[in-house]
């Protein structure tokens, strides 16, 4: 068991919100984590997940605002078969352990908190199958092992569950396994179980009529609450006083002296000046109509959010108060007279987190003026509730919950704002038409929508907030305004496949960002339309890429520019340069259109024209090429896929052929440059 010495945990020191890094595995032959390995740490740095201990708590890794249960091993262990349990639980906790840090760069990237807990679902119910083979007098309790690499077996634990998400879950598990690979798990599983999924439609396109019918109303609910609510906070501030807002019957029911009654709801109304704003759908009478008031608020300042930004619920719903932030995307211009004759450009972000990190890490989106008013207004209902609770608002979340209004001592929280919310009575006007069924059955030509009862002609037009995601790409990239890089950075997404997936058959369909012109056969767009600044927050988007993936890793760059970023690096830790003054250097480079960076197959690439091999998809161009940067691990997933690909040919086929150079110049590369005993090429400095 020496190996396991060679296992070293790298804390991370960089806070981020909600908690701290996970100790750091790196793999070696036959090696296990020890029984003190941590898991997840809380913002202050304990562990809550411990690889040894039989309970784990990943909530403080968790990307929705809710909390979520803990992974209960200890329950597994009660029972018969006392050894039997046991092993199967130290082999799922394995099998999960190998998911979080090794499934598709898992710990830094892919597995989400809440699916690994989906995953973990599975294996329990999977150890409970085990177990309960005992009955079987040809089988016996078998091992997970055993389970996840027999497709017999496999296909008999599937039906004891007739869930689609188990189903899928299930493949996920094993398809995770064979890319992790029998070396590290010790078996060898499916990566191509075959599962029949049902319900996988693909998220909706909001018809353009209704879209556009949306974006009026909710824009006009955004102007209607604009500038209004500046004497909130005090208001909800005096709510600290249990008594206060209550009618002058119910304040002497509570034995409440003549002299001193507060004010009744609608007398406090009045001296803030809210009467006006808190009427008609908005209505307060009490305390409890007040805090529906408010979540009803809440949520159109959310689908304003959703609207506007493309973010996902818990995206949004995880934001903290502090979440607007200013960039400068170009510096001002002066003439010899020392006369500014162009303007400094500057773009507003909405900071949140990032769905694809093994922890909580800062992420930023656009925020069009639009979004931006909706955050101011969600920040003023914080700020009262802040008061109530008496805490700093700065600490906390932007969507607090509104309840602590009737009762001081409620605890802080996040509101929930899917079961009992008063939405808007317009929604109700949102009737599907014949012309909007047929853009929907344009936009998804493969699903047949006349089978869903959601979507039937004359219906309400059921408003989820992913459609909004998946309808600004639609629209977006139909516009043709948009690059699909520039969506990709605004969805955070890993692959341009995903926003590919999200804006397919856009161009079915008409576009909503502009109107049609004529005379030129084209979209035209007013000269202030936001588009105009998501464009121009490209060159920002370009910088970022540069910072985070090449500067701000610590993984190894090897390629002819590797060796450059791995120089800079050095003088970044040893302090020879400030991070700032890169940053600033390399923002003025990419605005003179000295630099640019875009991802590849297999690192990153700074070429600023085009490149052949890019068009042609020969990716081991990028090997010997001077502007590349090339990953390690990205080498490794493209040796795995086209030795898989090749199976699927003929030896004297023309694709094997040309699979075969690929794969060959990938390893030759792998075992000449990249293995610790042989020196790195010689590097060239950044043009």
């Amino acid at each position: 068991m020496e190996n396991i010495a060679n296992i070293s945990r790298v804390f991370n020191p960089d806070e981020c919100v909600f908690g701290k890094a996970a100790d750091s595995f790196h793999y070696i032959k036959e090696a296990r984590p020890f029984a003190d390995f941590v898991l997840c740490r809380d913002i202050d740095g304990n562990p809550t997940a411990v690889y040894g201990h039989d309970l784990w708590d990943f909530n403080p890794y968790r990307l929705s605002g809710n909390t979520m249960n803990y992974f209960r091993f200890d329950l597994l262990l009660e029972g018969d078969f006392k050894a039997d349990r046991r092993a199967l639980v130290d082999e799922a906790k394995y099998l999960l352990f190998c998911i979080q840090y090794f499934a598709q760069a898992g710990h830094t990237g892919t597995i989400a908190v809440s699916t690994l807990y989906g995953y973990y679902q599975v294996i329990r119910a999977a150890i409970i199958y085990c177990l309960s083979l005992n009955d079987n007098q040809f089988v016996g309790i078998i091992t997970l092992s055993e389970l996840f690499s027999n497709k017999r077996y496999l296909a008999n634990f599937l039906t004891t569950s007739d869930g689609d998400s188990f189903q899928r879950r299930t493949r996920s598990i094993c398809k995770h396994l064979s890319y992790i690979g029998q070396e590290k798990i010790g078996f060898k599983s499916f990566a191509d179980l075959e599962i029949t999924n049902k319900g996988s439609n693909q998220t909706p396109v909001i018809p353009t009529r209704l879209y556009l019918l949306f974006i009026s109303h909710i824009t006009e609910d955004l102007e209607a609450l604009e500038g209004k609510l500046d004497r909130l906070p005090d208001f909800l501030s005096e709510f600290s006083d249990r008594f206060y807002g209550r009618s002058t019957e119910g304040q002497k029911n509570l034995k409440v002296r003549k002299k001193d009654l507060r004010l009744t709801m609608q007398e406090a109304l009045k001296k803030f000046r809210l009467d006006k704003v808190f009427s008609g759908e908005l209505a307060v009478s009490d305390t409890k109509t007040l805090s529906s008031a408010l979540k009803s608020i809440q949520y159109r300042m959310r689908l304003v959010l959703h609207l506007y930004t493309g973010m996902r619920n818990q995206e949004v719903m995880r934001m903290p108060y502090g979440c607007l932030d200013e960039k400068r995307i170009s510096e001002e211009h002066k003439d010899e007279q020392g006369d500014v004759i162009v303007q400094s450009r500057v773009i507003k972000l909405i900071s949140t987190t990032t769905k694809f990190s093994g922890y909580r890490q800062s992420a930023a989106w656009y925020a069009a003026p639009e979004a931006e008013k909706a955050i101011k207004i969600l920040q003023l209902i914080s700020k009262g509730l802040a008061r109530i609770h008496d805490v700093d608002v700065k600490k906390c979340e932007l969507f607090l919950n509104p309840s602590v209004v009737t009762n001081p001592t409620n605890e802080i929280g996040i509101t929930d704002l899917v079961s009992k919310i008063k939405r808007p009575v317009w929604m109700e006007t949102l009737v599907i038409s014949e012309k909007d069924f047929d853009d929907l059955q344009l936009s998804d030509p493969e699903r047949d929508f006349s089978e869903d009862e959601e979507f039937i002609v004359g219906t309400v037009w059921p408003i989820a907030s992913h459609q909004f995601r998946r309808s600004l790409a639609y629209y977006a990239a139909s516009s043709g305004f948009v690059k699909l890089p520039t969506l990709k950075r605004q969805f955070k997404h890993l692959t341009e496949a995903m926003t590919r997936y999200y804006s397919r058959n856009f161009e079915n369909i008409e576009s909503v960002f502009g109107a049609y012109n004529p005379e030129t056969k084209e979209f035209d767009l007013p000269a202030d339309h936001f588009i105009f600044d998501c464009q121009s927050g490209e060159a920002t988007n370009i910088v970022d890429m540069l910072m985070d993936d090449m500067l701000g890793s610590a993984e190894k760059l090897y390629g002819k520019t590797g060796g450059h970023v791995e120089r800079q690096r050095e003088k970044l830790r040893d302090g020879e340069v400030l991070i700032e003054d890169v940053r600033e250097d390399t923002q003025k480079r990419v605005d003179a259109g000295e630099l640019y960076y875009r991802d590849t197959l297999l690192g990153g690439c700074m070429t600023k024209g085009k490149c052949d091999d890019f068009m042609l998809g020969q990716i081991t161009g990028c090997l010997t090429c001077k502007e590349g940067t090339i990953k390690e691990y990205k080498v490794d997933s493209q040796i795995e896929q086209l030795t898989d690909q090749l199976t699927h040919f003929n030896e004297s086929d023309g694709e094997h052929q040309v699979m075969s150079a690929e794969l060959n110049a990938l390893v030759k590369y792998k075992q000449h440059r990249m293995t610790p005993e042989q020196q790195r090429e010689p590097e060239e400095a950044l043009a």
